[in-house]
């Protein structure tokens, strides 16, 4: 999916590839224009849909080409592309930290190795696949994911009833870490439940909790490590954008977008409580008196065998009469 913008002398294009996109819902949460709403993410997850289908769907009239989504994403999936070169540079951005560390110490850095060669390839923008299938095969074992976001994932182990693992798997399939695993052992079954969490590979991503189709997965982040730009333009009004962006990183990010209030539906609500607490008018004791003495004689008339024929033969006209003659008397 390509976005194009051009203003005067500027053009700008941002680039969203389907295949890497990993459904993460960063980039909704930092977008400042709500351009970005989540697709059909459990479907895809679930494999009902294959993953040529858009994770995230981008509305292209609110999009206003700041590429903070490029800056978040952390799999590379958004890619700018600005004209003239170097009149936006995202490294005049702040950003949150790398998914990854590497213990220099270690590192070989062997040009023959292939998984080397990806290492180098794809320190410079955050590319979380890559970088799992390099811890895996990392030939010193110098390179290990660590998420500039902290947090927790919480699995609702009260509703786990309407999990069903061996026919979804969602959260499995989705998680570019495998994090998540469904417990085979039964002592890892009485621990876990239908589904666990390795939080050591975790990065706190969300795309697990997206999948889900019934909402038994929440991931909670806490902190965020946001770094300062590479580079720091000269425009005097370039420290308050850059402390506007670190806030949007940071509120959003682990708080999320706020609720929106509805006042219509609570003061309808309360509108209903006000209409049932209105108390209900009540009979008095001489006309409660009187229904009881008139509801004995109608249905001493239902028992009576002539009223049994007359309802039998659908006489209605003969019930009725009877009736009014219990009625009279009663006034």
């Amino acid at each position: 999916m390509i976005l194009t913008w051009k203003y005067q002398n500027v053009d700008k294009k941002l680039v969203y590839d389907i295949k890497k996109c990993i459904g993460c819902s960063l980039c909704k949460l930092i977008c400042p224009t709500d351009a970005i709403e989540l697709g059909p993410i459990p479907e895809i997850a679930q494999e009902i849909l294959d993953d040529s289908n858009p994770k995230i769907l981008i509305d292209y009239e609110k999009c206003c080409y700041c590429m903070l989504c490029a800056v978040i994403c952390p799999n590379d999936a958004f890619h700018e592309s600005i004209e003239p070169e170097g009149q936006i540079d995202l490294e005049q951005y702040p950003s949150i930290g790398k998914f990854f560390k590497i213990d220099m110490n270690k590192c070989i850095e062997d040009k023959k190795n292939d998984v080397c060669l990806l290492c180098l390839k794809v320190r410079d923008r955050n590319q979380i696949q890559n970088y799992f299938k390099i811890e895996k095969e990392c030939p010193t074992h110098c390179f290990s994911i660590d998420s500039p976001l902290k947090g927790e994932v919480i699995i609702k182990k009260n509703m786990l009833h309407k999990c069903d693992p061996q026919g979804c798997k969602a959260c499995v399939n989705i998680c570019p870490t495998e994090s998540f695993f469904i417990p085979e052992k039964a002592v890892d079954v009485k621990k876990y439940g239908k589904i666990a969490c390795n939080e050591d590979e975790c990065f706190y991503c969300g795309a697990c909790e997206n999948s889900c189709p019934d909402d038994l997965i929440i991931v909670e982040r806490k902190e965020i490590l946001i770094n300062d730009p590479e580079k720091v333009g000269n425009y005097p009004w370039i420290e308050g954008w850059i402390k506007n962006i670190k806030e949007i990183f940071r509120k959003r990010l682990i708080t999320g977008k706020e609720q929106i209030s509805i006042p219509i539906i609570e003061e309808e609500v309360k509108r209903i409580k006000e209409k049932i607490a209105e108390e209900v008018p009540q009979l008095s004791k001489e006309d409660r008196k009187k229904l009881i003495e008139l509801n004995e004689k109608v249905q001493t008339l239902l028992k009576s065998s002539k009223i049994r024929y007359w309802i039998k033969d659908e006489k209605t006209e003969k019930i009725r009469r009877e009736l009014n003659k219990i009625l009279n008397q009663n006034k």
